[in-house]
């Protein structure tokens, strides 16, 4: 019983941080916010977590996972294996929308904290790393026209994607990963 009150707690805090640190950043949010807005007592937040960072730490860890779950399954729905190369752009492009255009959470955690901490860095590219080896294992499965290496499409696709969320943040539009799609389908 004591367990699932302290991931209660746990899952309130860390959404309380997601919500936060994603909306206005890891820097501006602080503690205090955390624990006003999730509605905890401080010892319960130290409870849970020793640090700022470590609360940073355990959501990047969180967000991965349940990133990286919906990408699996979004791509699992897909029976044509090169048709699931292209399910990655559209898996950004939904979640770019949904998050109204915010951006990667990766890539805001490592500008405010990967530079400070290594903990932060080794969390954002071991996300990273996860995503460009998960490409990789498609690449290899789908019978790709062979205009480029396995290891050249998985680059080529790992940065459009990439590149493709920095674009519909900074546009506020998903286009740029609908391009992207639409050149990766034309070497595939």
């Amino acid at each position: 019983m004591t367990k699932e009150r302290g991931q209660i707690v746990t899952d309130k805090i860390l959404d309380t941080a997601e919500r936060l640190f994603f909306k206005q950043g890891y820097n501006i949010t602080g503690i205090n916010q955390v624990i006003e807005e999730a509605d905890i007592a401080k010892a319960s937040l130290y409870k849970h977590f020793d640090s700022k960072v470590d609360l940073l730490v355990a959501y990047l860890q969180r967000f991965h996972q349940t990133w990286f779950d919906g990408l699996e399954a979004n791509v699992n729905e897909v029976a044509d294996p090169k048709q699931k190369l292209l399910a990655i752009f559209d898996y950004h492009r939904g979640r770019q929308i949904k998050g109204e255009y915010g951006g990667c959470r990766f890539v805001k955690a490592n500008n405010e904290a990967g530079m400070s901490d290594l903990r932060v860095l080794a969390e954002i590219q071991k996300g990273k790393q996860h995503l460009r080896a998960f490409i990789e294992q498609l690449v290899i499965s789908s019978g790709h026209k062979k205009l480029l290496t396995d290891k050249e499409l998985t680059d080529m696709i790992y940065m459009m994607a990439e590149g493709g969320l920095v674009a519909a943040s900074i546009f506020k539009q998903a286009d740029d990963l609908q391009s992207a799609k639409a050149i990766i389908q034309k070497l595939i």
